[in-house]
């Protein structure tokens, strides 16, 4: 079991510096074209992205919960549910008591939200109240908290950014090559810059079509290895996988 998860963590890691790498040869790419200058786009590419999780980072969790209309719960208000999150969350090491929502929604769903351990907070729709029994909300509840313990929200925040800002670039600049190709590109004063340009736009093209695809892939395979993770914690957790399968 512990070899498994320490595999996981492993592939996670590969698959984020992907998406990163990703992201880079875009920057580099649009800066070599438009800037004559790789590193100049790889910088701008960075700081569109560092912005972006700047936002996320400080306010995701809050504008995730009213989104979806959470309102926070107390231990009288859901004592069942309170008592299972408190369990788990003893049982993972947790420090601190993740802040309780419920989310009105006949749904069956949970999710785990904040940047940190000490900033979590999981959601619960009332339908999952409603249909599950102690076992099986067990079982959930420690599948969320699983995901905080093992810092995945932040995980999949940032990778959530990266593939956004993947698929933003990417449709910008190929607008901007399209545009460019069409009023017969830049000019280049060394010769045979023009060849230079035309290579390196085809390049471009190709980049940006196939970059958020491959993004994209990566992202789903980042998500399903988390998941599976997240699957073996509350397995340790309740010390009763059959909940969470059922």
């Amino acid at each position: 079991m512990w070899e498994q998860i320490r595999s996981n963590q492993i592939r996670s890691v590969i698959l984020v510096a992907g998406m990163a790498v990703v992201l880079l040869l875009i920057g580099y790419f649009l800066g070599l074209y438009f800037l004559d200058s790789g590193t100049g786009g790889v910088i701008i590419a960075l700081i569109i992205w560092a912005v972006m999780n700047l936002v996320a980072f400080f306010k995701g969790d809050n504008i995730l919960l009213a989104l979806s209309k959470a309102r926070k719960i107390k231990r009288d208000d859901y004592p069942r549910l309170y008592n299972i999150v408190e369990e788990m969350r003893i049982a993972s090491g947790l420090e601190r008591m993740p802040d309780i929502y419920i989310i009105d929604d006949p749904a069956l769903n949970a999710f785990a939200t904040g940047r940190d351990p000490k900033r979590a907070a999981i959601a619960v729709t009332s339908g999952l109240l409603q249909k599950l029994n102690r076992d099986e909300l067990q079982g959930v509840i420690g599948h969320e908290i699983a995901h905080v313990n093992n810092r995945d929200v932040l995980l999949m925040s940032l990778c959530g950014i990266l593939l956004g800002t993947i698929v933003i670039l990417s449709w910008y600049a190929t607008h901007m090559l399209f545009f460019s190709s069409m009023s017969g590109g830049r000019r280049s004063s060394s010769s045979g810059g023009g060849q230079a340009q035309l290579i390196i736009l085809a390049v471009g093209i190709v980049l940006m079509i196939l970059a958020p695809i491959v993004a994209q892939l990566i992202y789903f395979a980042i998500s399903r290895k988390r998941e599976y993770l997240a699957d073996s914690s509350s397995a340790l957790y309740t010390r009763y996988p059959e909940g969470l399968a059922s």
